[in-house]
Order: structure tokens, then C-alpha cells, then sequence
């Protein structure tokens, strides 16, 4: 038997039939959607990805490859004068047989030579034509008949290494190839199949239903109407669209109904409001053919499920092949293939057939932006859809698109309730700790601030002056702060009274309402993002502010938020001072903040351009994947466990060590991640001294102090404690 895989034992034509099988359903399932408006031909494509799956394993069928099969499940091996020095994807092209090939164009040839020979991307690409002719004559011609004949395919009868002149880093096909996006699908859904195949999963959820009629029935469940937002989005499923909604008006019904059953990336900046997301589709509006798709969702996979590793795995796997209908992910799950890392055709080539929406675009750093919108255009251009839904949008992204020639819908959908009305104070927050105190008495009260050093600096201010206080912000370890999400959701619904003081954490991950908000002054979209955290869906009906505006001794101006936004923003706010702000007037002024007059000289718009400026000129193969998701993530974390934490759970990290059992150690890892927080890199450097060895992988102990009221306390205060507003 010519085996393809140890693990299981598969041959190769079973591995074969495998992907032929899931491009029949391909084909059936999406076949006009993938090819729609490509000026491709229909029969000649699916034909050279027939061939694409036919061969593309084939050259597995050498000798030390199979030695190297025969030896992992104990066989027998074979004789052979060589040794495993070529990979098997090198070797595939030249079995296909002439008959194909006379058929085909010189283009075609080599689409489909590169299609076969780069579809597992390794960096030992072997060009040796002595060595593989060597291979030709000495180790395939003997048993050509042979391995005709077991894998019940034609092959070259005369195969020579004609094909390497179709190969090479100078040859490759790139953008502004005439057959790139020819190239680019037949690669990528080659990717697809044969990793679908090889983890003998789902290619695609195969359902013919649509979301649209889950989300109508909870809606006539609980006696809502859709709202002019939602009807707009419904009615215009076949564009392109940038839709401005207030916040609580119900954008992710928006953006799912505007899907209509197509297959959908649904993305946020957060993590843990992906996971929200993921469980509102699967629970409330119990829709089943959603996957979650970030650096940690079989791990929120498996808090969530109780039906095993299997099953959960399972999961994850087909989430991360694309499989599933609906998709919710973070943008650097799916955005790493404006890079043209190597093997980026398998997402590419998947948003061809599909639509992507692009949810809290404000939230992102001007470099992360200029990712996506070199993304929309590289998406519109190989013809997949987007939609942009945000509360407030910088000007010059949509200027941007404009400048792109990428055709739109633009509309705004503004909330008409007052429901803001601010004073800006000019004096510094801890001042007013006992008027805060007093208010929180009869009141739900929302603190924000820029750093986690000033949340903990007040959350001791209010303490010690008697407050009824709680704080959230991302130094807690994991365990504990999704328990204090939880409780500040509960607080938020409950008739308690009293204070929470956060982050910006809480801004577009925490869906709650307080009555009163007191803030530190940060860039508008932050700010206003905060605001939509108090009197969320009700109106304002008093004289007196709901929301106090600090401007003196601001922390995080500089390292959080850029300053010279900050000023511009500032400069903009002051007419507003103890006046109602409508949704209109936030737009607005968002509008003329993030226009290109306003941000004329400013870093902000130099990151921006320089941003879109070397996306418009990446090199295609020249960047990692890794590398890729470390851009997009924009910062480097570095994972710690405080050491009363580490010494309260010694028992765990000593079970890790002894425990031989792959799955048992995986359970118990995942526990001890959950004891962990993160500090930046930077911080890491400084902190140095504190730090220590715990025996695991990527993860260190620190030395310092930690408490589940306050999280972890830093001795010094490090200017770059920064909330990530990011994954």
C-alpha cells in the first residue's frame, strides 16, 4: 500500500478521494458564488482543481517517503539508495499525465504546476534538476505501472522534471498576473480541501438556512420590531456598505440580517466580544452553524461545552478551515493575507464567497485600519462583500474607500433620544471622590480611566473614603476577571447601587448601563464609546449632567491616546460644555476630528498613510504568518502568574510535570492559563528582577503583589500599562 498519513493510517488514495469528495460538495454549495463576475471559465477551472486534487499528493509515493510511514507504524521498510531529502509536493508535477496537459494552455501548465508544487509553502524549495531526474529514473520509472495501478489514476508514463521551469521565487504569480485571482482561488481552495480532508472535517456547513429567520422569530418571540437600521441592511444584502448606528440600536442584527445567508466573517477588536457574539448566535438566537475563531477559542470552547475534548477539537478545527457559515474571529484571524504571507491564498481565496463584517472600525489603531481597508480592497476586487458598522467613523477611512474606487452604500441611522448631557471639569477626578460617593449612595456609578495605575489610585481613594466600589481592568488573571465581567454585568441589571471603575476595557466589550458617568477626557471615539456605557437605551429628562468630563492631570495622554488627538478633541468638546450631546452631534464631531484638514501633520495621519503605503507595496511571500498576526495584534504581551497565586496552586504545576496523559495535561494547562494576566513587554524588561521561572512554556512568575479586588499591583509606574483594545 502507497501510504499518505501514519496518523491515521490513510493511503494515498484514500487521502485522494477524500478532497475529491468535499470538491463535489465545494462545488455544489458555492460553485457559482466562487466564479461569480470572475470572467473564468467555469468548466476549464474546476477542472484544473480536479487535477489539483488528483495529483497533488502523488509525489508521496517516494521511496523515503513511504520509509518514513513504514517506520511510524512499524513496517517493513523498502530498499532505496535515497534519503528523504526532497518534499513530496516538489516531486507531484511531474506526474501529471500528457493527455491532461496537451489540454491545456502554457498559462494553465503552469497555474496548475504551482498550484501543486507550493501548496504545503516550505522554505527548502528543491530546484536540483540532477537530483530529481536522478529520482525520476532511479526510484519512479521502475514502478510507474505499479503506482498507476494501486492509486487507479493516470500517470506520465515518460515523466521528466520539465515542470521546474514553471517553478522558482522569480516565477511565482503574483498580483498583476494576469492569472492571479485564477492562481489565488485554485491554490486557496486547494489549501482548504486538503486540510479539511486531512483533519476529516466539514469543507463547508452545507445548511440552507439563513440566520435572517432565527433572528425573526426571537424578534416576534419577544414582541420587537425590526428597526429602520436592520430593515436598511436587510434590503441591501448585494452591497457594499458603511452604515453609522448609535450604540443599543441593534447593529449585530443589523450586520447578520445583511449576511442573508451567505457565508460570513463577523469581526470585533476584542476577544471577549467575539466570544459574546458567538454565544448570542448559537444561544439566543440558536443558530448552530457558527464557528469562533481566535488565538484562545478551544480553550473558551471548552469552558463552554460540556461535550468533550473530541467534539470541542472538532470545533476549533473546522473554525479554523473556514467551514462554517458563520464565522466570528478577530481581525488578525482573517486580515493576515493583506501581507501575502505564504499560504495566504487559503483565507483569500475563501472571502471571494463571502461577506465580512467589520464591526467598531474607530476602535483599531491608524496602522490596524490601514490593514483593513487594504483588506475591503483587495476583498472587493476578488469579489467577496463588506460591511462597515460603527457608532462614529473618522472621515478620512471613508475617504480612503472613496479614493479606492471601491463602490458603497454609506447611511447613518442616529438614535433621536437625548441621552447625554456633559460638564466638562477642569480639575482632577480625586477632588470630587466624596461628591461621587455621595451620588453612588442612590446611584449605579461608572468610573473610566486611562490606566490601570489610575484605576487602582481611585478604586484606594473611593475605599478609603467609604465607597461601595468594584474595579475591572485587564491585570486581573484570567479566572478572576471574567468573573468581575460577569458581576459588573449583573450589578449593571441588579437595583444595586454603588461604583465600578474601570478601564476602556469596558467600552466595546461590556454591553451595560449606569446612571452616571465620570471620566477621564480621551480622544473622542474612545470617549463616546464610554458614553454609550451610561443611559444606554433610556433618555435624559433632568437638568442636572449624567456625565462628568476630566481634563487635568489626564494619565495615559501619550502612550494610550495620541496627544495631539487629544487636544483636537478636546478643543472640539469644549462648546458642549453643560449641554445636551445628541448621537448627531458625536458623529459630527468625530467627522470633523478624523478629517484630513484636521489631522494635517499630525503622527496619527503619518501612521495612517505610512501604513497604506507599504501595503500598497508588500512583497508578495515575504512575510511570516506569525509575523503577520503579531502586526494585528499590535502589541507583545508577555503572560505572568503572581507568585501567591503560584504558590496557592503548587499541586497543579506539580500534576503538570508528572501527568503523562496528552489530554489530562491539556486540561491542566489550561487551568493554569487561567491563573495568569498579562503585562507588555516592555514592563517585562523593566520588571526583570521580578520575574521567575515556573517551568512552563511562555508563561513566567512574578514576584509581586495581587489581590482580587485591586488585580496585580506594578511597584513602579510604567508609562506603557496599556489596555489593549485588541484581541
Amino acid at each position: 500500500m502507497l501510504y499518505a498519513k501514519s496518523n491515521p493510517k490513510e493511503s494515498i488514495e484514500e487521502h485522494t478521494n477524500e478532497l475529491l469528495k468535499r470538491l463535489d460538495i465545494l462545488i455544489e454549495n458555492y460553485g457559482k458564488e466562487i466564479l461569480n463576475e470572475k470572467n473564468i471559465d467555469e468548466k476549464n477551472f474546476w477542472n484544473l482543481l480536479t487535477l489539483a486534487c488528483t495529483y497533488h499528493d502523488i509525489g508521496k509515493v517516494y521511496t523515503p517517503f513511504q520509509n518514513m510511514i513504514l517506520e511510524k507504524i512499524h513496517e517493513t521498510l523498502l530498499e532505496t539508495s535515497f534519503s528523504n531529502d526532497i518534499k513530496h509536493e516538489q516531486l507531484s508535477p511531474l506526474f501529471l499525465p500528457d493527455e491532461e496537459i496537451m489540454k491545456l494552455t502554457e498559462e494553465d501548465e503552469k497555474i496548475l504546476t504551482q498550484t501543486i508544487f507550493y501548496h504545503h509553502e516550505r522554505d527548502n524549495v528543491i530546484l536540483d534538476q540532477q537530483l530529481i531526474e536522478k529520482i525520476i529514473k532511479e526510484d519512479i520509472i521502475p514502478r510507474i505501472g505499479s503506482i498507476e495501478e494501486e492509486l487507479k489514476i493516470n500517470v506520465n508514463k515518460n515523466p521528466t522534471n520539465y515542470y521546474l521551469g514553471y517553478v522558482g521565487r522569480e516565477k511565482r504569480i503574483r498580483e498583476g498576473n494576469t492569472s492571479y485571482i485564477k492562481y489565488v482561488l485554485l491554490k486557496g481552495l486547494l489549501h482548504r480541501l486538503d486540510h479539511s480532508a486531512s483533519a476529516h472535517i466539514n469543507i463547508e456547513d452545507v445548511t440552507s438556512q439563513s440566520i435572517n429567520n432565527n433572528i425573526e422569530e426571537v424578534m416576534q418571540e419577544k414582541n420587537f420590531t425590526k428597526n429602520e437600521l436592520q430593515i436598511y441592511c436587510q434590503e441591501n444584502p448585494e452591497d457594499n456598505m458603511v452604515i453609522i448606528g448609535s450604540t443599543g440600536m441593534g447593529k449585530t442584527e443589523a450586520g447578520l440580517l445583511w449576511s442573508e445567508g451567505s457565508k460570513t466573517f463577523f469581526t470585533l477588536p476584542i476577544r471577549i466580544s467575539i466570544n459574546a457574539i458567538y454565544d448570542r448566535i448559537r444561544e439566543e438566537y440558536k443558530y448552530k452553524y457558527v464557528g469562533l475563531l481566535h488565538s484562545s477559542a478551544l480553550d473558551y470552547l471548552e469552558s463552554k461545552n460540556n461535550e468533550g475534548y473530541e467534539y470541542n477539537y472538532l470545533q476549533n478545527e473546522e473554525a479554523r478551515n473556514l467551514s462554517n457559515k458563520i464565522t466570528t474571529c478577530t481581525i488578525d484571524q482573517i486580515f493576515t493575507f493583506v501581507f501575502k504571507y505564504a499560504g495566504y491564498e487559503k483565507v483569500y481565496a475563501t472571502l471571494a464567497y463571502s461577506k465580512i463584517i467589520i464591526d467598531e472600525i474607530q476602535a483599531y489603531s491608524p496602522e490596524i485600519v490601514a490593514v483593513i481597508l487594504k483588506g475591503l480592497e483587495m476583498i472587493h476586487n476578488i469579489g467577496g462583500k463588506f460591511l462597515i458598522m460603527t457608532a462614529t467613523l473618522p472621515r478620512i477611512y471613508k475617504d480612503k474607500l472613496i479614493e479606492m474606487n471601491i463602490p458603497f452604500k454609506t447611511n447613518q441611522f442616529l438614535s433621536k433620544k437625548i441621552r447625554h448631557k456633559i460638564e466638562i471639569k477642569d480639575t482632577e477626578m480625586v477632588n470630587d471622590v466624596q461628591e461621587i460617593i455621595e451620588k453612588s449612595k442612590s446611584n449605579k456609578i461608572l468610573i473610566i480611566v486611562n490606566t490601570i495605575e489610575k484605576a487602582i489610585e481611585m478604586y484606594h481613594k473611593v475605599k478609603e473614603n467609604g465607597g461601595n466600589v468594584f474595579t475591572l481592568h485587564s491585570r486581573f488573571i484570567a479566572i478572576d476577571r471574567e468573573e468581575k465581567e460577569k458581576e459588573i454585568k449583573e450589578f449593571a441589571e441588579s437595583d444595586k447601587k454603588g461604583i465600578w471603575i474601570t478601564t476602556q476595557i469596558v467600552e466595546a466589550s461590556i454591553d451595560i448601563d449606569f446612571d452616571y458617568l465620570y471620566t477621564e477626557m480621551s480622544t473622542l471615539d474612545s470617549l463616546f464609546q464610554r458614553l454609550g456605557r451610561c443611559y444606554r437605551r433610556r433618555e435624559w429628562e433632568r437638568e442636572d449632567c449624567n456625565v462628568y468630563i476630566y481634563t487635568k492631570n489626564i494619565s495615559g495622554i501619550g502612550s494610550v491616546y495620541d496627544k495631539e488627538i487629544y487636544e483636537k478633541s478636546l478643543e472640539l468638546l469644549k462648546y458642549y460644555n453643560r449641554q445636551v450631546l445628541s448621537e448627531e452631534d458625536k458623529v459630527k464631531m468625530v467627522d470633523s476630528l478624523y478629517s484630513k484638514e484636521s489631522l494635517k501633520d499630525t503622527e496619527f495621519l503619518k501612521k495612517f498613510e505610512d501604513g497604506m503605503r507599504v501595503l500598497d507595496n508588500i512583497v508578495d511571500y515575504d512575510t511570516s504568518k506569525k509575523d503577520a498576526q503579531k502586526i494585528l495584534r499590535n502589541i507583545e504581551n508577555v503572560k505572568v502568574i503572581p507568585k501567591s497565586i503560584f504558590d496557592e496552586n503548587k499541586d497543579l504545576f506539580e500534576k503538570l510535570k508528572s501527568e503523562k496523559n496528552y489530554n489530562e495535561k491539556r486540561i491542566i494547562r489550561r487551568k493554569i492559563e487561567n491563573l495568569s494576566t498579562n503585562i507588555s513587554k516592555r514592563q517585562a524588561i523593566r520588571l526583570q528582577d521580578k520575574l521567575f521561572d515556573i517551568g512552563i512554556e511562555n508563561i513566567k512568575g512574578i514576584d509581586m503583589k495581587y489581590s482580587k479586588e485591586e488585580g496585580l499591583l506594578l511597584t513602579e509606574n510604567i508609562d506603557d500599562n496599556i489596555e489593549s483594545r485588541m484581541f
